[in-house]
């Protein structure tokens, strides 16, 4: 084994990582033993001075002291700077408070003494992450203020009451009035499309129903245009709807299962079961083109239906005719039957 062998197993995995990214092997954060895989691939292809650049960098690696992360160090520097403003702070207020107190008061007012007292935030550290520490409010002392000063204070100046007495009152009862205005409207508006729909009806104040489907719903614009304008409201008003002006050309459908839909018989095709559907079908150039047609169809198909019709009347009268001809030609040439006398009842002594 050579000494670049015994030097690779005897590294430790800081040094093993080191010498992965100087040497660019492989990751830095590779097992150990792929670190030491690639090392000794790299002494293969570099055979003259391979052995001397690994025990370079694993010497160099070795010598290296520590350094702390500089995520800690951040988290160190501002706990110090957030101390130093705690500290001056307190420095500050300490200087004004003396410069107060060192001016002459009334004889009549006591001597309002302040105690600083002056508290540095201790630290508490855990054993993964270090608590941040904020100054509490409690250890910054607040200076009483004096009671010439806060009568001082409390006395507005004209200047004050002009400009109060200059602004004026917010209006309070606007939002309200407002509001009430709007469901005014929303009323009105919801009225107004009851009374378009045959089916819809109110059920109290706030409640909607529909006769059509029974179903009830809130009184609400929104929700009413939404549900008149659902599958489920136009395939029940359209199934109870009658399309009998519309006959002889739009007819049931032959299918009994399709009930939503209707059967044109002079395009001979399914639409919808919708009067604005009917409509459409009846506007476009197809149904146009081939009304006519359909017509001079109808009128024949009748005419030969009257032309049959008549001709069996007829046929039916010659019939008739012809039954009564015979009976009287066989009731003149036959005798005459006489009619057999009736038992004598029996009558019982």
């Amino acid at each position: 084994m050579t000494a670049v062998s015994v030097a690779l197993e005897s590294a430790s995995r800081r040094e093993l990582q080191s010498l992965a990214k100087e040497l660019q092997l492989c990751r830095g954060n590779a097992k150990s033993d792929v670190i030491i895989t690639h090392a000794m691939k790299f002494l293969e292809d570099n055979p003259t001075d391979g052995e001397a650049t690994v025990l370079a960098a694993l010497g160099s690696s070795g010598n290296t002291t520590p350094v702390a992360s500089p995520k800690a160090n951040k988290v160190a520097s501002r706990k110090e700077k957030q101390e130093k403003k705690v500290v001056d702070a307190v420095k500050v207020d300490a200087a004004k408070k003396s410069k107060s107190s060192s001016k002459q008061q009334p004889e009549d007012e006591p001597v309002v003494s302040v105690e600083t007292n002056q508290k540095t935030p201790t630290k508490k550290v855990s054993n993964k992450k270090e608590a941040k520490q904020t100054p509490s409010p409690a250890s910054i002392p607040k200076a009483a203020p004096s009671k010439k000063a806060s009568d001082s204070n409390s006395k507005t100046s004209p200047a004050q009451v002009k400009t109060s007495a200059e602004k004026e009152p917010t209006p309070t009862k606007k939002p309200t009035t407002t509001d009430k205005n709007a469901a005014a409207a929303a009323r009105k508006a919801v009225e107004a499309l009851v009374k378009t729909k045959k089916d819809l009806s109110f059920v109290g104040e706030t409640r909607v129903r529909c006769t059509t489907t029974g179903h009830e719903m809130k009184a609400d614009l929104a929700i009413i245009k939404t549900y008149i304008n659902g599958k489920r409201y136009l395939k029940a008003r359209n199934s109870k709807i009658s399309f009998a002006s519309y006959a002889p050309m739009f007819v049931a459908h032959p299918d009994e299962s399709k009930t939503d839909l209707l059967w044109c018989n002079v395009t001979e095709t399914a639409i919808a079961r919708d009067p604005e559907s009917v409509k459409t079908h009846i506007a476009a150039p197809k149904y146009q083109r081939q009304l006519p047609l359909w017509k001079e169809q109808e009128a024949a198909k009748k005419k030969l239906e009257e032309e049959e019709a008549q001709r069996r009347a007829a046929r039916i009268e010659a019939a008739k005719k012809r039954r009564l001809a015979a009976a009287s030609e066989d009731g003149a040439d036959a005798p005459e039957k006489k009619r057999p006398a009736k038992r004598a009842a029996v009558v019982k002594s």
